[in-house]
């Protein structure tokens, strides 16, 4: 019987409690206990979200969505209508490109045809694609993602004896099949999972039952295959969430505590050792960077979940966060990011949003020599570093307020007169990339 990946893969921990690092924002879904799974991040200011139902051991039916357009400070939720026959189906995976413009999968649950549908009023109404057929007794829709506008993917269990995938170039008004031959073959049983997938570039990653990753590199039109050193990417006794860097750099975490490495996008693996204790439910790469981030729950007669992060490609972990549960992770940059969560009031609760300073003040390290003065400033603050480049500002909720560019130059003068008062963080790179952070505070 087909299985939906499972959150929990639990192991024993310790807790040390640092400064906070999550902040919860509400999603506006009116039902509690409503849990956020999967989460698109389009830019600074866009993101999308798929709900679930995580009030019962045997979920309901969910079709709703959440969107924010202001840096996921503030949320409105939906309803994603599927049209005839939507109460046999369930959104799977959800994608956007800008505030208007998304996509979702819906799979049988337990029967109906299922496949993609898209939204190009910001979610208001939705219109199934129909070139992407999904209409065989095997098929089950797992997930979609787009680059941009125009190329997009969406992914499926086998059919017809091979994986059920379509590609796009004009928004999804037309899916070709990626045929047969462009496709490692399955083995016998094997399926994937919703919302299991990875995307560096135009790289794309997702995981099976059997253990196996398949990776495209270029955009779904052509395959290749891996074993991982799991066996099943969605059951509870050998589980993995893997998440990658770069094209070659990733990690993958086993349920039973085995870090893996691989710096050739996942053709090979090998054990990483670490310190610490890291999150067991959900792995996430800060692209293009070491920083990894995780979330988990102990063991026990009474289980804690918390946060763990490495700033080292997961060679050691710091907790924080003792006693927040959050499920899925996804970040665009070390200053933005969003951990799932679930309701407790249509007010309250849903998702959390990354704080924007922990991460960023740990991993910057003094490679500039950056000062700022005055401080506390009213009007104008100067900068002073080596061969800056650019220059971003943050108020402590994780909203960036300034951002400044240049080419390689010794001071920045900022205008921070428009700034309300208080205590703000300012983080610079020069032009070799190394980067550097300070808190200032506005009078």
């Amino acid at each position: 019987m087909k299985k939906t990946l499972l959150f929990a893969f639990l192991f024993g921990s310790l807790y040390i409690q640092a400064q906070d690092f999550w902040t919860a924002k509400s999603t506006s879904f009116s039902q509690t206990s409503r849990g956020v799974d999967d989460i698109s991040i389009v830019d600074d200011n866009v993101i999308w979200a798929k709900a679930y139902d995580g009030a019962s051991d045997t979920p309901a039916n969910v079709r709703q969505y959440t969107k924010s357009t202001d840096g996921g400070n503030t949320w409105i939720s939906g309803n994603i209508s599927l049209g005839t026959g939507e109460n046999t189906l369930t959104v799977s995976s959800i994608a956007g490109v800008s505030s208007n413009i998304a996509w979702a999968t819906a799979h049988p649950s337990p029967s109906g045809n299922g496949g993609v549908w898209k939204t190009t009023n910001g979610g208001t109404t939705w219109t199934k694609q129909t070139t992407a057929l999904f209409n065989t007794a095997d098929s089950f829709t797992n997930l979609v993602y787009f680059w941009n506008e125009n190329n997009g993917v969406v992914q499926g269990d086998p059919a017809n004896n091979y994986f059920e995938i379509y590609t796009t170039t004009d928004g999804g008004t037309n899916w070709t099949r990626v045929p047969s031959a462009n496709i490692p073959a399955p083995l016998s049983g094997e399926y994937g999972y919703v919302h299991n997938y990875d995307v560096v570039g135009n790289t794309i990653w997702f995981g099976t039952n059997k253990g196996r990753f398949f990776k495209s590199t270029n955009q779904g039109l052509n395959w290749t295959v891996t074993q991982s050193p799991i066996t099943d990417f969605g059951g509870t006794a050998s589980s993995g969430s893997y998440s990658f860097s770069d094209a070659n750099k990733g990690l993958l975490l086993a349920s039973n505590g085995t870090l893996y490495k691989t710096i050739n996008g996942g053709i090979t693996w090998t054990t990483q050792a670490f310190t610490g204790v890291i999150g067991n439910r959900n792995i996430e790469y800060i692209p293009g960077t070491s920083t990894v981030v995780s979330v988990g729950t102990t063991t026990g007669q009474s289980p804690t979940s918390y946060t763990a992060y490495s700033l080292n490609d997961g060679v050691s972990w710091t907790q924080v966060m003792s006693g927040t549960q959050v499920t899925t992770l996804k970040f665009k940059d070390s200053n933005l990011g969003f951990g799932g969560g679930f309701t407790t009031s249509s007010t309250a609760g849903g998702i959390y949003k990354y704080t924007g300073t922990v991460l960023s003040t740990e991993q910057f390290a003094d490679t500039t020599n950056l000062i700022a003065y005055p401080n506390p400033a009213t009007n104008l603050l100067t900068v002073s570093g080596k061969a800056l480049s650019e220059i971003t500002v943050f108020d402590l909720t994780g909203k960036q307020v300034m951002a400044k560019k240049s080419n390689a130059t010794d001071t920045f003068n900022l205008d921070v007169s428009s700034l309300s008062s208080g205590m703000y963080l300012l983080n610079a790179v020069n032009d070799t990339g190394l980067k550097s952070s300070l808190k200032f505070s506005k009078l």
